[in-house]
């Protein structure tokens, strides 16, 4: 009965409210529509390219195999290529070896590695990690400059350099790398 008893003016007032609340609603209901449907699509391409997602890793690998050659060669055990031995000089890296022999041992020592095999990828691991060393990671940039290859080519080069003394001097011969290189018992 109230809204009976209103008055001409009141009724616009009332009808102005009405429209304020209702129109935006009904646009928000149709833009939300729009959403939906954009979620929706988003959802469809991601799903369509998620297989592709799951080769990374094994592309990943392939690249980095394929990077590795460059440098080193494909048969076990690795041995640098002429390109590596150029890197190896132009870079000298070697001086690194040198300064940080004894930690890069102790730290292949720590790991309790059971053949030389082991100790190749665990000094591939161990010497590529001193790239994230600030006290060192000057020296590499500027070796990468001058020999025209990235840091961690230039540690991969430093790693299988000194392989040969680090199996050496844990009492390991360094012809029984390929013996327990898993791809050699295939």
């Amino acid at each position: 009965m109230l809204l009976v008893a209103l008055a001409t003016g009141e009724w616009i007032a009332l009808a102005a409210v009405f429209i304020s609340i209702i129109v935006p609603l009904v646009i928000l209901v149709f833009r939300s529509g729009g959403l939906f449907e954009r979620v929706s699509n988003i959802k469809d391409a991601i799903d369509e390219i998620r297989p592709d997602v799951r080769m990374i890793p094994v592309v990943k690998e392939r690249v980095d195999v394929l990077w590795t050659l460059r440098f080193v060669s494909a048969g076990s055990p690795k041995i640098l290529t002429e390109k590596g031995k150029q890197v190896l000089r132009d870079s000298k890296i070697e001086d690194f070896t040198t300064e940080y022999y004894s930690d890069i041992i102790n730290q292949v020592k720590e790991r309790n590695l059971q053949n030389p095999y082991q100790v190749q990828e665990a000094l591939i691991e161990i010497v590529g990690n001193y790239k994230n060393k600030e006290i060192c990671k000057n020296n590499f940039e500027n070796a990468a400059f001058i020999t025209c290859v990235d840091v961690d080519s230039i540690l991969l080069v430093a790693a299988i350099n000194i392989r040969d003394k680090v199996i050496s001097d844990l009492g390991m011969k360094f012809e029984d790398v390929d013996k327990f290189d898993p791809l050699q018992s295939k």
